[in-house]
């Protein structure tokens, strides 16, 4: 076996050379850096296989039954110098020229440790793999070594730890200001909308804003800058029987107005109206990427929401509602999917006989 293991180690110490030829070349740049990142993970994946083979002959040559009495112990004690050694050196490497935020023990570590770590571990193992040397070798010139580089790879690993978290930490608050940063500018811009909104042209813009779906605060704005319109009523019939059908019902179903009488009707056309688009759309559809489950499904709560609010007011809003479902039903080239909208409309005629 002790054949097998100073193969290995020849192999180990070849995988050596090319690290320290990469470690101790020019700075890489552009494209260069990522097939040095790659070298560095990849040679190092390589010296750890050479090493954890290594350490499991010297193991049953007894090599190291100076690291503690019970076997167990210097299980966990080898392997955990081992693997936190290699580890701390592989960042390290890989971080050597790494220009943003970098957890500050590697840094100070990446000048030796990348090399240090895999010359202290061959040369241990030479002396523990072959008996002859073990025997004339003072135990003190591998032992404290072996330390070292056990205490450097436990504080490298434990540095690194600390700093993914600590950064993770970091991304996390960014990511939770930029969200807020965006959000803040969107309710500003929302309320830029209403504000310069010209009602007397321009009123069906601000509708989407009159839901009770927005910001409290972009509702109440919306709703007061329609209501500035001197014939804001009026208007909304109007809407109704138009191509945004959908923007007066998103405004009623939110939204009380000031003369009830005057809507029964108008809705029920508006309802028409609505199964008119949905038709139109689903004929314009020209892949079957146009249609998703929850298509029509906005417009839908809110013609329902409408009606609903208007029932009992002299005006049959049955069949209209009954040809908004058949306007789902209209043909297309393309495969259709289950229209989430289909079983709210069943089930508003299920409950309205």
């Amino acid at each position: 076996m002790a054949i097998i293991g100073n193969i290995l180690l020849v192999i180990a110490t070849l995988i050596f050379f090319a690290l320290a030829s990469i470690l101790l070349s020019k700075a890489p740049k552009g494209d260069g850096l990522m097939g040095y990142a790659w070298g560095i993970i990849i040679l190092n994946i390589a010296f750890l296989i050479c090493m954890i083979l290594v350490t499991l002959i010297v193991a049953g040559k007894g090599g190291f039954e100076w690291v503690a009495e019970k076997k167990s112990n210097r299980f966990w004690f080898v392997t955990i110098g081992l693997l936190t050694a290699i580890i701390t050196a592989a960042l390290s490497g890989l971080f050597k020229y790494e220009s943003g935020p970098v957890p500050s023990l590697i840094r100070i570590y990446s000048a030796f440790v990348p090399l240090l770590v895999p010359v202290v571990l061959i040369a241990a193992s030479v002396v523990l793999l072959n008996q002859n040397l073990r025997t004339t070798v003072p135990v003190a010139a591998y032992k404290w070594p072996l330390i070292l580089i056990s205490i450097i790879g436990v504080t490298g690993v434990v540095s690194s730890l600390i700093g993914a978290i600590t950064q993770s930490s970091r991304n996390q608050i960014a990511r939770a200001e930029s969200t807020q940063n965006r959000n803040d500018a969107n309710h500003q811009r929302m309320l830029n909308d209403i504000d310069s909104c010209d009602v007397m042209k321009n009123l069906v813009f601000i509708l989407v804003f009159t839901g009770d779906n927005q910001d409290p605060e972009i509702r109440e704005r919306a709703v007061a800058k329609v209501k500035t319109h001197p014939e804001w009523q009026q208007e909304l019939i109007r809407l109704l029987q138009t191509d945004w059908a959908a923007e007066p019902f998103q405004f009623l179903a939110s939204n009380n107005v000031d003369n009830r009488a005057l809507f029964p009707e108008p809705i029920r056309i508006g309802v028409l109206n609505q199964a008119r688009l949905f038709r139109e759309s689903i004929r314009r559809s020209s892949h079957p990427s146009h249609f998703y489950p929850e298509l029509f499904l906005w417009e839908t709560d809110r013609v329902l929401r409408t009606v609903n609010k208007y029932r009992g007011m002299g005006v049959d809003f049955r069949p209209a509602i009954r040809e908004l479902r058949g306007a789902l039903n209209e043909p297309s080239d393309h495969e259709k999917p289950e229209f989430k909208c289909i079983a709210l409309i069943e089930q508003w005629l299920k409950d309205n006989p």
